[in-house]
């Protein structure tokens, strides 16, 4: 599968906790209990917690549980 720039822009763009809560509509501890459910899945940068903004968006689009 071949991704044009901006697709390749949007896979590596990457969403705070909060800001991915912000943008579901839901608190920063929703989207822990997510990621430990496994609907969202966070990548760790030392001691920062990143989401992809392609996964936030998919879950928003209503695909549900989410996997990379």
């Amino acid at each position: 599968m071949e991704l044009n720039n901006n697709q390749f822009k949007d896979a590596l763009h990457l969403l705070k906790v909060a800001e991915a809560a912000a943008m579901l509509g839901v608190s920063p501890r929703t989207i822990w209990r997510m990621i430990a459910d496994g609907q969202l899945t966070a990548c760790r940068f030392r001691r920062c917690t990143r989401l992809m903004l392609s996964q936030v968006l998919g879950y928003l689009k209503g695909n549900g549980k989410i996997g990379v």
